[in-house]
């Protein structure tokens, strides 16, 4: 099970010899715990801890960040094997899992982070990711299916591959694990928002001679104009059929109960959360509509 923290007076903490076992190496069994060993006076720990004030506000919770003040502390120090300063220790599940002697390399210390920190449903999407950005989707298929072998009841997972089905082409294979996927399932919408947009898509015939009728057409055709985005969404042309989407919201919000907005939102699911392209085009609508 995930745990985390809410409270910033519980995610950093100044510890000493006396609290050291209980802030540090007990609670280091729920969750990693970075040890920052400083110098209150030297300059070369400020930027290590503005670097690890920064990562604790970006996990939100998923480390524990707690502080050796070196001069008062050498008994510590001496146990824990600081020879440089700054050092940051990482303790996890009561043992030291790494760490940074001297400056911090942010980079280092975020992967390592990563790891420890990361469900496995977050690294395999990692992974499959890697893959898809280098045109592999063949082997991101083959590898989510060996992990769903291992891990069946890891449904964030099925509904990964799900999607990557349907952009292979094979739809009904799609629909057939998607119909047997409790309602609940982390994901779900990303692959259902991506056949909502096939099945729409099939009676529209081709996307040159829609565009074509677009451009010959009165230029404030709402449904054209939307047919026009969704076989953009459908070709994988997302920035394009959501600035048109876009286009259509802001000419006229209310056309159609909404719909046009409605679409744009449910691109942003397939997208999934995260997405650069998602945020960017959420914006645009929040402004466009407030």
């Amino acid at each position: 099970m995930e745990v985390r923290l809410n409270s910033s007076a519980e995610m950093v903490l100044e510890v000493n010899l006396n609290n050291f076992q209980a802030e540090v190496v007990d609670k280091s069994q729920q969750l990693p715990v970075l040890v920052e060993f400083y110098a209150e006076q030297a300059e070369q720990c400020a930027s290590t801890s503005v670097i690890l004030q920064k990562l604790v506000g970006e996990y939100q919770g998923k480390f524990l960040l707690r502080r050796v003040e070196v001069q008062n502390n050498p008994q510590l120090v001496q146990q824990m094997q600081v020879r440089a300063l700054p050092t940051v220790k990482i303790v996890h599940q009561g043992q030291i899992a790494g760490g940074i002697d001297g400056p911090v390399d942010e980079d280092q210390l975020r992967n390592a982070l990563n790891q420890l920190t990361m469900s496995s449903l977050e690294r395999i999407k990692e992974e499959i990711d890697a893959l898809l950005s280098n045109g592999d989707r063949t082997t991101a298929i083959v590898r989510l299916q060996e992990v769903i072998a291992e891990e069946p009841n890891n449904f964030g997972l099925h509904t990964e591959l799900c999607d990557l089905l349907i952009m292979e082409g094979r739809v009904d294979e799609a629909r057939e694990m998607l119909a047997g996927l409790p309602s609940d399932s982390e994901g779900l919408a990303k692959p259902k928002s991506r056949l909502e947009f096939i099945e729409m898509a099939e009676s529209l015939g081709s996307l040159d001679s829609l565009i074509e009728k677009m451009t010959k057409s009165d230029q404030n055709d709402c449904q054209l104009k939307f047919d026009v985005a969704i076989k953009l969404v459908v070709d994988d042309k997302i920035e394009e059929g959501l600035s048109l989407l876009l286009a259509i919201v802001e000419f006229d919000r209310a056309w159609e109960e909404e719909k046009a907005r409605k679409a744009m939102i449910k691109v942003f699911d397939m997208l999934g959360k995260g997405n650069e392209l998602a945020m960017t085009y959420r914006r645009k609508m929040f402004a466009l509509l407030h």
